[in-house]
């Protein structure tokens, strides 16, 4: 067996191999057919400027929130807790599972915990110095 390390990502055709081995791998094993679905959620100003948003995907039975970001000058209004609340209602009605997230010490290690998410790991010195975060919550 030959290894060698390459820098830099795979090649297209690497990554087809790979991508069929796991379709192939699911099916045999009678997974879910992995299908994500895009999702956003955008809080604009009276400007008509982006105050805030919220980004994310369904994966499987879940939302995966991949950005959560309020601008500066619209902090401590409320915005990410609404966002956070709209994505919820969303998920509740497409009858989905619940909603997880990463988050890094320096961001809001607090605000989740607040909002009913559980940490379910945490990474430390990621990057070093600093946590990466996981929180869920459940929606049923």
């Amino acid at each position: 067996m030959d290894i060698r390390f390459q820098q830099g990502g795979l090649t297209s055709s690497q990554q087809a191999v790979i991508t069929e081995g796991f379709r192939t791998h699911a099916v045999h094993r009678q997974a879910p057919p992995y299908q994500a679905q895009n999702l956003s959620w955008v809080a604009s100003d009276e400007h008509n400027e982006i105050a805030a948003a919220l980004a994310g995907e369904i994966v499987w039975d879940w939302v995966f929130v991949d950005e959560l970001w309020v601008a500066p000058d619209h902090r401590g209004l409320g915005l990410g807790s609404k966002l956070l609340t709209s994505a919820e209602e969303f998920a509740k009605e497409q009858a989905l599972q619940g909603i997880w997230l990463w988050t890094q010490s320096w961001e809001a290690e607090d605000f989740y915990p607040k909002l009913g998410y559980s940490e379910f790991t945490r990474f430390e010195n990621f990057p070093k110095g600093h946590t990466r975060i996981g929180y869920r919550k459940s929606l049923v």
